[in-house]
């Protein structure tokens, strides 16, 4: 009798609680999950560099890359001129240091690391939505010397140029 009882009180717990987040679906949000709607283009200028590593390629490859992302992701159209959202980024920093020593004290694998400082402006409203720094870090094999280094250097650039667009579309 006990366990008839437990049963139906477990029944009737489930059913109430299954009334209950029904009722809710539909209710839950993300703040901040999307762009205002009046933001429907996006002007992203020239990358500038102001990191002194002596490399101007990666600016314009950076620059390259945000185009990309932005058209592969088609949320924002890009112009030019007027319109409705701006993109400005810097690279401030890019970093080489020693990431691991192998056997006898011999340098193995560096790790170099882009910061970026990144402005996206609402033109229409005339203020800044937000602004903030992003990092992204890869390795290498110095024994690949300068075409690894870039080469990780690129793979880092790309992955800001990710992070920058997810944070543009979803208005983190």
């Amino acid at each position: 009798m006990k366990s008839k009882i437990l049963l139906n009180k477990n029944i009737l717990c489930w059913f109430f609680c299954s009334l209950i987040i029904s009722s809710m679906s539909g209710c839950y949000s993300f703040v901040g999950g999307s762009l205002p709607e009046h933001l429907i283009t996006i002007s992203i200028e020239p990358v500038e560099d102001n990191s002194s590593f002596g490399v101007p390629e990666f600016k314009d490859f950076m620059t390259n890359e945000l185009i990309k992302q932005f058209k592969n992701d088609g949320t924002l159209k890009i112009e030019e001129n007027n319109a409705t959202s701006q993109l400005t980024v810097t690279i401030t920093n890019i970093n080489e240091v020693i990431s691991q020593i192998g056997q006898g004290e011999f340098e193995k694998e560096r790790k170099v690391q882009i910061t970026c400082k990144v402005t996206f402006f609402d033109n229409v409203q005339k203020k800044i939505i937000w602004e903030k720094d992003f990092t992204n870090y890869n390795f290498y094999n110095v024994n690949d010397g300068f075409v690894g280094r870039n080469e990780s250097i690129r793979t880092s650039i790309k992955n800001n140029s990710e992070d920058i667009v997810l944070s543009v579309i979803s208005g983190w």
